[in-house]
C-alpha cells in the first residue's frame, strides 16, 4: 500500500512538473507575442483608443466570471462520471455563451452610459460575439486542465496571440483606430477555438445526461461566487478609473496594467492553473496538502517577488524604451501595479488550496471581506488620479494577502514559522535585487542602456542570491524537473492515458 501511495505521489509530481512546464511555455509564448504587438500598437494608437476598448473588456471580464455558471471549474474538480460531466459542461457553456451574447446586445447602451462614454456602445455590441465563440472551446480548455495536459494548450495559446496581433497591427496601420483592437480580439478568439478543437480529441454528442447537471451547478455556485468577488478585487480599479477619469486616463492605466500582467502575472496564472487540479488530485489520493501548499508558496514567491521588484524599479526605462515619451504618465502607475502584482501572487496559492479542499464558500467569504476594504478605498482615492488608485490597490492588497495566507495556514495547520520559512528565500532574493537595482538606477540615466543593464544587474543579483544565500534552492534549480522523481516528458503510458481519466 505504501509503495502504491509513493508511486502515485511520484506520478502526481511528475504530471505537475510537466504541467507547469507546458503551461508556462504556452502562456509565456502567447504573452511575449502580445507584449511585442503592444509595443507596436502603442506607437500607432492613442491612449484613448486603448481606453475605449478597455471599457468593453472590463464588462466582458465581469461577465466571464459567471459565464459558464462555474461548470468549467466543476469539471476540473469532478471525481466521477467524467464523460457525462464533460457533456453537460459543454452544453452549459454553449447555452450560456448565446445567452450572454443576447444580453450584451441589450445592455450595451446602459453599460456605455455607466462609463459616461456613448461612443463605446458599438464596441460593446461587436465584442458580444466573444461569448459564443469562446464558449465552443471552453470545455476543451477545462479538459486540458483536468488531466494536466497543458502541452495541448500551446498551439491554441500561440495561435490566438499571433492572429490577434497580426490583425490588430494591420488594421491599426490602416487607420482603424480602436476598432483594430476589437477585430483583433475577435480574430484571436476564433483562431483559439478552432485550434482547441484540433488538438483536443473530445467531441460532444447531443444528449443531456441525467443526474449530473444539478451537482455540477451546485459546486459551480460556490466557484461563481468566488470568481465574481475575485473580479471585483482584481478589476475594480480598472472599472473605477474608466468611470471616474475617462478613456484617456484608462488608456494609461491599462497600459501599465498589461506589463505586469504579461510578465509577473503570467507566472502566477500558469502555476495557479496547474496547482488547482494538482491539489485536487492530491487531496483525492490522500496526499499531504500542507506540505504541498508550503512548497508551492516557496517556489511561486521565489519567482514572483524578485520579478515584481525588478519591474517596479525599472518601470521608467522600460516605458520610455518600448512605448516612447508619450506614455511617460504610465511610469508611476506601473511601479505601483508591479508591487501589487507581487503581493497578490502570495495570496493566489491559498485560494487554490481552499478550492481543492472543497471550500469555495470560505474563499467567497474572504473575498467579500477583501472587497469591502478595497472598493471604498479605491472610490475615495480615485479623485487623486490613476497613480493614487494604483498605490491604494497595492496597499490594500498587502493587508488582504496576509489574511489569505493566515486562513489557509489555519486550515492546513501550518505554523507562522513554517510560512516565514517558505518565504525566506524569496524575501532575501527580492531584497538583493532591489538593492542592486537602486544602485544601478542612481548611477545610470533612464534609457535603452539603462534598461538592458538593469535587467542584467537584476538577474546577476538574483542568481547570486540563490547560489550564496539559498544553496539548496540553487541545487534544485540546476537539477530542475530532471531531478529524482521529476520528468518533463511524460512516460508513454501517461501520454496514452484516456482523456477523461478521473
Amino acid at each position: 500500500m505504501k509503495a502504491d501511495m509513493g508511486n502515485g505521489s511520484e506520478k502526481l509530481a511528475r504530471d505537475a512538473a510537466a504541467g507547469v512546464t507546458w503551461a508556462f511555455l504556452a502562456v509565456a509564448a502567447g504573452r511575449l507575442i502580445s507584449l511585442a504587438s503592444l509595443v507596436v500598437l502603442a506607437r500607432l494608437l492613442d491612449p484613448a483608443d486603448f481606453g475605449l476598448v478597455a471599457l468593453a473588456l472590463v464588462y466582458m471580464t465581469y461577465v466571464e466570471t459567471v459565464g459558464d455558471l462555474g461548470a468549467g471549474a466543476a469539471l476540473v474538480y469532478w471525481p466521477s462520471r467524467s464523460e457525462d460531466a464533460v457533456q453537460v459542461t459543454f452544453l452549459i457553456n454553449v447555452l450560456m455563451g448565446w445567452a450572454w451574447f443576447v444580453l450584451t446586445l441589450l445592455l450595451a447602451p446602459a453599460v456605455a452610459a455607466f462609463f459616461h462614454n456613448p461612443s463605446a456602445e458599438p464596441i460593446f455590441r461587436a465584442l458580444a460575439w466573444s461569448f459564443p465563440i469562446k464558449a465552443l472551446s471552453a470545455t476543451h480548455d477545462s479538459l486540458c486542465q483536468k488531466d494536466l495536459r497543458f502541452r495541448a494548450r500551446l498551439v491554441p495559446e500561440i495561435g490566438m496571440a499571433g492572429i490577434k496581433a497580426l490583425v490588430a497591427i494591420f488594421l491599426a496601420r490602416a487607420g482603424f483606430g480602436a476598432w483594430s483592437l476589437v477585430w483583433g480580439q475577435l480574430a484571436g478568439l476564433s483562431a483559439s477555438t478552432i485550434l482547441f478543437w484540433i488538438v483536443v480529441p473530445w467531441r460532444p454528442v447531443w444528449r443531456w445526461p441525467s443526474g449530473v447537471a444539478g451537482p455540477i451547478l451546485a459546486y459551480g455556485r460556490g466557484i461563481v461566487a468566488v470568481n465574481v468577488i475575485a473580479a471585483v478585487l482584481h478589476h475594480a480599479d480598472v472599472a473605477i478609473v474608466g468611470r471616474t477619469l475617462g478613456a484617456a486616463a484608462l488608456g494609461f492605466y491599462q497600459m501599465a496594467y498589461k506589463i505586469p500582467e504579461m510578465t509577473v502575472t503570467t507566472l502566477v496564472w500558469v502555476v495557479s492553473r496547474v496547482l488547482f487540479p494538482t491539489f485536487s488530485r492530491a487531496r483525492a489520493e490522500g496526499g499531504d496538502l500542507r506540505e504541498a501548499y508550503l512548497g508551492a508558496l516557496r517556489y511561486v514567491s521565489l519567482l514572483t517577488l524578485p520579478a515584481a521588484v525588478g519591474l517596479a524599479l525599472l518601470s521608467e526605462p522600460l516605458v520610455l524604451t518600448f512605448f516612447g515619451e508619450r506614455w511617460r504618465p504610465t511610469v508611476p502607475i506601473l511601479a505601483a501595479l508591479a508591487t501589487y502584482t507581487g503581493l497578490r501572487s502570495l495570496g493566489t496559492t491559498a485560494g487554490d488550496v481552499l478550492k481543492a479542499m472543497g471550500r469555495p464558500g470560505l474563499l467567497a467569504a474572504l473575498g467579500v471581506l477583501k472587497a469591502s476594504l478595497l472598493v471604498p478605498a479605491l472610490l475615495y482615492r480615485a479623485r487623486g488620479g490613476p497613480v493614487d488608485v494604483a498605490t491604494t490597490l497595492a496597499g490594500v492588497t498587502a493587508l488582504t494577502t496576509l489574511l489569505s495566507i493566515g486562513v489557509a495556514s489555519r486550515m492546513l495547520d501550518a505554523s507562522g514559522s513554517a510560512i516565514l520559512g517558505a518565504l525566506r528565500q524569496s524575501l532575501l532574493a527580492a531584497t538583493t535585487v532591489a538593492l542592486a537595482l537602486v544602485a544601478w538606477r542612481s548611477a545610470v540615466a533612464a534609457g535603452p542602456g539603462s534598461l538592458a543593464g538593469g535587467l542584467l544587474v537584476g538577474l546577476v543579483a538574483y542568481v547570486a542570491t540563490l547560489r550564496v544565500l539559498c544553496p539548496e534552492v540553487w541545487r534544485g534549480a540546476i537539477k530542475g524537473p530532471r531531478g529524482e522523481g521529476w520528468h518533463l516528458r511524460p512516460s508513454r503510458e501517461d501520454r496514452l492515458a484516456p482523456m477523461n481519466e478521473p
